[in-house]
């Protein structure tokens, strides 16, 4: 085998290692849809999160209307119940990849990293996280488990 060919085997087989796309369950999308989510560091599922880390987001979607204001809210499900999270910048227009208007149509993406207290109980949890629109619709909504681990 050559060493060119030992090279593309070893960085294909390290781009799977590092790739981030998790599988996620569509939580009510209406005015949008998603194409892709990565969630860094997320190896395996469900995501392996440690207290005290840095959690970034990544969502592609594209629209179906324009879209004058954005607002991400985020719950942790817990026993069926969702118990909101506060997200340091929860204006899905500012300082999130996302420059309003969107228009219809459009493929975005929107970028957020939340902090994994060290107070956060060590359980696994499912976390809801959606864009709404001007009207409060949501853009997109999609869940992923997860596990808090120390």
């Amino acid at each position: 085998m050559s060493a060119k060919t030992v090279l593309f085997c070893l960085l294909a087989q390290l781009s799977l290692v590092l790739s981030t796309s998790v599988v996620y369950h569509d939580c009510g999308s209406k005015t949008g849809k998603i194409s892709a989510l990565d969630v860094t560091p997320c190896p395996q599922e469900p995501c392996v999160l440690k207290k005290g880390s840095n959690v970034t987001t990544a969502v592609t979607f594209t629209t179906n209307e324009s879209v004058t204001k954005a607002k991400a809210v985020v719950y942790g499900v817990v026993a069926g119940v969702k118990v909101p999270y506060p997200i340091d910048n929860p204006d899905g227009c500012k300082d999130s990849g996302l420059t309003c208007p969107l228009k219809f149509g459009g493929s975005y993406t929107y970028k957020s990293s939340i902090n994994v207290l060290k107070t956060f109980p060590a359980i696994k949890v499912v976390v809801w996280w959606q864009l709404n629109d001007q009207d409060g619709n949501p853009i997109w909504c999609f869940e992923i488990p997860i596990q808090v681990v120390e």
